[in-house]
């Protein structure tokens, strides 16, 4: 078969991927992980409820939505983990 074999064609273009892909990835920002205590502390208002486990956040242009959950230490306590939305 003339031209470019087929088998390492393939194989570059796999390399290809796989370097571009990682690239990309490292690119990518990571999470900013914050409790829900220290955003109503830096003014953030609780501006909607998604079901009984989660609240969405907001001050000027930032927006976090929290993940809640019950404390393992006491019935009244809770836990939260915040991720940035964009």
């Amino acid at each position: 078969m003339p031209g470019i074999p087929v088998l390492p064609a393939a194989a570059c273009a796999l390399v290809a991927v796989l370097c571009c892909g990682a690239a990309s990835a490292q690119q990518r920002p990571a999470l900013k992980r914050v409790t829900l205590s220290s955003l109503t502390v830096q003014g953030f208002e609780v501006k909607g409820v998604a079901g009984r486990d989660a609240v969405l956040l907001q001050k000027g242009a930032e927006v976090y939505w929290c993940n809640l959950r019950l404390a393992d230490t006491s019935p009244l306590s809770y836990q939260s983990d915040c991720f940035t939305v964009r």
